[in-house]
């Protein structure tokens, strides 16, 4: 068995275990010591010492560590992460950087309970592995994996949800929807097709939520190595979803069903939106 597919790497938020052959964060961490740093400015006006997180797509824990850190020994996180391998880093992770307040599950968030077939990546080859996913056809190589939704987890607190699920966003929510009504999280959701933005902003609008875009670049010019090439040039796209009753948000664009703020074609996305910087969540309540 080879040796040299993972390495430790110091980066900004601690010491992370990586996979050489990760194209995106696995790569984010060897060039510029983090992963997607813009969303944790925005996760930095949200999240509170104490609060309780799930996770759900945790990686291999790159803002896990980070909101480990913020909650404290107070908070708790649940981080589930489907891939094995994945799952594999991120533990040894949570491990390396003394992540005592996290419960990790190799687990995918469903719309119901029960056992999937999820994509089984070769460690050895070059993928992004952070993108793995049952609406796509990967590898023909499978693994079952146990399916659960948020729901059955009868959390007595939920403070903060972010989803990266790689298109199951919406399978997410269906399961997820007496806890978001009881709970009334902040949820962050990727969202890469009109379809998710538009089922989405139809889900939380009836609950008294609005929907904003973030847009965020994956090269950050001040990263913590100061490595001035972006080798990516590419962005993410998500939506923050917060209770109107208890949050303002300014600096950031209000999302709709079927609005034209961002423009999902077939081989490009466009966007008008405010650039992240500008961002401002404010609690008042």
């Amino acid at each position: 068995m080879p040796t040299d597919i993972y390495t430790l790497v110091a980066a900004r938020h601690g010491r992370f275990f990586i996979n050489r052959n990760d194209t995106y964060i696995g790569r984010s961490l060897q060039h510029y010591g983090e992963w997607s740093e813009p969303e944790i400015a925005l996760f930095e006006q949200i999240v509170r010492p104490g609060d309780h997180v799930v996770e759900a797509g945790a990686n291999i824990g790159s803002h896990t560590v980070w909101l480990s850190k913020r909650v404290g020994e107070q908070g708790m996180v649940q981080a589930y992460e489907p891939a094995r391998h994945t799952f594999q880093l991120l533990c040894a992770n949570l491990v390396a950087n003394g992540c005592l307040n996290v419960a990790a599950l190799q687990q995918a968030i469903s719309a119901e309970a029960g056992i999937l077939d999820f994509p089984l990546l070769d460690p050895r080859q070059s993928w992004n592995f952070g993108g793995a996913s049952m609406k796509k056809e990967w590898t023909q190589q499978k693994e079952r994996v146990v399916a659960t939704t948020l729901d059955a987890q009868s959390l007595e607190r939920l403070d903060f949800i972010k989803a990266d699920v790689e298109g199951f966003e919406l399978e997410l929510l269906a399961g997820a929807h007496r806890t978001i009504e009881r709970q009334r999280p902040v949820v962050y959701i990727e969202i890469n097709t009109a379809e998710i933005r538009d089922q989405a902003v139809a889900f939380f609008e009836p609950l008294g939520y609005t929907c904003w875009y973030y847009v965020t670049p994956m090269f950050s010019p001040d990263n913590w190595l100061g490595n001035a090439d972006d080798i990516f040039n590419d962005y993410s796209f998500d939506m923050l979803c917060v209770p109107a009753d208890r949050f303002g948000v300014t600096g950031m664009s209000r999302a709709g069903v079927n609005d034209n703020v961002i423009s999902y074609a077939p081989t490009l996305i466009k966007w008008a939106t405010p650039t992240w910087e500008q961002a401002r969540v404010l609690r008042t309540a």
